[in-house]
């Protein structure tokens, strides 16, 4: 892990855990294309630039997927993050100071970063909670699809790899400048990763993830963007009146990542070391989930209860999933072209495999893994 793109990856994963988690899609609107000499950017500083700041701006992005993934027990939210359009807001004044907002049908789900504070606000549950500390690993949001924040992870997982540059477009009324990313991992299913920034401020304005081959499935582009400061309102938790106001652990809301009996994650899987994070001490681990790979071919090992794993595998076989020879238990893998997904159920529980990265790595992964009992 003392490799520049080990450190990436460690980094990223404490930020995001599905790595690079895409969708079967289209391009969204709005993109004109330009003539490749309506900007002059050089790709390798576009990428350093992308990757040394954060500047501020507020703005609206949209962000469409649509993955397929089979139901996934307690994991409802991520895939509807990962097979619809996900609209977000923006107010972001520096990496540790921001707020995004993801609009639905029924209001919105607000989260709000002030240093090392975290507050989250939910409209169906008329509640805001303050999380405390931080867990090395957790799911996806929609924050995470904001163009800046994808475009930085995924350019950050490979910062050796080539790069080069595409025609200009016209993004959000203003001209883009482009670079193309080609992984020379050769485990991963990301084919490319497609970065449209403003020359001026290095912001990604637009980013396509696409597979080894066929259209982006993954694409998210602010439709609206303003090079300021977000107001000092915007950036402070309120709670509406009548609302209610908690506290709580931040593996308290991890969902479906906390399995508390769950069995420590292996140090290693499919040929790959486990991903240790070297976070501060008000970092709060998660029972048996583990991080494996490095750069863009990297999968997460999440433990489940056994009422869980068992539906888990059930889904998968329903959405048509390759029945996998296990040691242990009983697993299906699901594969689509960005994303391999993985369940295995025994008596004593069963764990869920997840990534882009070729369907024989997580193959591997199962075949290695340790039972917990017979199913």
């Amino acid at each position: 892990m003392a490799s520049s793109r080990g450190v990436a990856a460690h980094r990223f994963s404490r930020r995001w855990l599905l790595v690079a988690a895409g969708a079967a899609g289209l391009v969204g609107a709005g993109a004109v294309q330009l003539p490749a000499e309506a900007v002059d950017a050089d790709p390798d500083g576009l990428r350093r630039r992308i990757l040394a700041a954060v500047p501020p701006y507020v703005g609206y992005a949209e962000a469409t997927s649509r993955l397929g993934l089979p139901e996934i027990p307690q994991l409802e939210s991520v895939t509807t993050l990962l097979t619809t359009t996900t609209r977000i807001r923006a107010f972001v004044a520096g990496p540790d100071r921001w707020r995004t907002d993801e609009l639905i049908l029924a209001g919105e789900r607000v989260t709000y970063r002030l240093e090392d504070t975290e507050y989250l606000w939910d409209f169906d549950d008329d509640q805001i909670t303050r999380v405390l500390g931080a867990t090395s690993l957790r799911l996806p949001r929609a924050g995470d699809l904001l163009p800046p924040d994808l475009a930085r992870r995924l350019l950050a997982l490979a910062p050796d790899d080539p790069v080069e540059a595409l025609p200009a477009r016209r993004i959000a009324g203003r001209t883009a400048a482009g670079l193309r990313l080609v992984p020379v991992e050769p485990a991963t299913t990301v084919g490319r990763v497609d970065v449209w920034a403003d020359p001026a401020t290095a912001l990604p304005l637009r980013v396509e993830v696409a597979a080894r081959s066929g259209p982006p499935l993954l694409v998210s582009e602010m439709v609206e963007v303003s090079d300021r400061l977000p107001d000092d309102a915007d950036l402070s938790p309120t709670v509406p009146p009548g609302a209610g106001a908690v506290t709580a652990d931040a593996a308290d809301v991890a969902g479906a990542l906390r399995v508390l009996d769950a069995p420590p994650a292996p140090d290693g899987l499919a040929g790959r070391d486990r991903i240790v994070d070297d976070a501060p001490n008000e970092v709060t681990e998660l029972p048996g989930v583990g991080l494996y790979g490095s750069g863009l071919a990297t999968f997460v090992l999440i433990p489940l209860g056994r009422d869980i794993a068992g539906r888990a595998v059930d889904g998968a076989a329903a959405a048509g999933g390759v029945v996998v020879e296990v040691p242990f238990g009983r697993a299906v893998r699901v594969t689509t072209p960005l994303l391999s997904v993985a369940a295995r159920a025994g008596r004593g529980g069963g764990q869920l495999l997840i990534g882009p990265v070729a369907p024989d790595v997580l193959d591997q992964a199962l075949a290695e893994l340790p039972g917990r009992g017979r199913p």
